[in-house]
């Protein structure tokens, strides 16, 4: 039987695994599914429609599934729920809210990082092995490819897009799409590809096609209308190529643009960035 603490007020339209264990004052209310292997560490707050797959860690004050923060939306209505992952946890303070469109949930994957503070609202779709850091913020339908990172009190504008691999850095706002390999550091402008990011997921192999794309995009200053069709006849045969360009070509809010910041960052000065030779190979 799952171990519930006896301050814990639990639905009865909840279904929780048998060896969830859920701590003092935590409130599970509506259906609530709840997965095997889950932890419920205290004083979190659980509605639905919300399912929690295997093995997420919840602490204390985090809150997953509540109503959309929008004046809009009705929060007596179920609206499109949340569906969460495995292996994902939810440090003190986060919160995910739940779709307020009837069509599709709040969708977080699986091995996500929230740190305490960190806000993913209505009706986001987050990949997988993402990290958000303290009181990084999503506004409501945005989408997070895997492996995302965002910095300390970042901040994504509603339907922002963030790319695979994408990183923006702490402290920064984005209110255009950040496409797939790229970074927003200091600037709040595109400044570098996320070498570190792209090494750490092995992909080393195709930095040099990757570095020849970025180049192309926002280095020589050619539209992009222009650097496209050059990328694809270039580069199109690199997968990781064929997925940045796929991404520009999808997008609806425009791509955010490019800011060199060499006085306080040397190592992003043209010359180091296109060496062969810097130790990324």
């Amino acid at each position: 039987m799952p171990q519930i603490h006896r301050t814990a007020i639990v639905d009865d339209q909840a279904h929780v695994a048998e060896d969830v264990v859920i701590g003092p004052y935590c409130v599970i209310e509506g259906p609530v599914t709840i997965g095997p292997g889950c932890k419920l560490l205290g004083q979190c707050h659980l509605q639905g429609p919300l399912t929690l797959g295997a093995n997420n860690t919840v602490y204390p004050f985090a809150t997953l599934g509540l109503g959309a923060q929008d004046w809009k939306a009705d929060p007596s209505k179920p609206g499109g729920g949340t569906v969460i992952g495995e292996g994902n946890v939810f440090r003190e303070g986060s919160s995910i809210h739940r779709a307020s469109r009837e069509d599709q949930p709040t969708t977080i994957g699986s091995f996500n990082y929230f740190m305490s503070g960190s806000h993913a609202a209505h009706d986001c779709q987050i990949g997988n092995n993402c990290m958000f850091a303290n009181n990084a913020l999503l506004g409501g339908h945005c989408e997070v490819g895997d492996r995302v990172i965002m910095g300390g009190n970042a901040a994504a504008q509603q339907f922002c897009r963030l790319g695979r691999l994408a990183m923006l850095g702490g402290c920064e706002g984005m209110s255009m799409d950040l496409p797939p390999f790229c970074m927003i550091h200091h600037t709040k402008q595109v400044s570098a590809l996320n070498l570190i990011g792209i090494r750490r997921a092995g992909l080393r192999s195709h930095l040099p096609a990757l570095r020849e794309c970025f180049n192309l995009f926002y280095r020589h200053g050619y539209t992009n209308s222009r650097s496209i069709p050059l990328i694809e006849s270039r580069l199109g045969d690199d997968p990781l190529v064929a997925e940045f360009v796929a991404f520009v070509k999808s997008t609806k809010r425009g791509v955010t643009g490019y800011g060199e910041s060499f006085k306080h960052r040397p190592w992003l000065k043209p010359e180091f960035y296109s060496s062969e030779t810097n130790g990324d190979d």
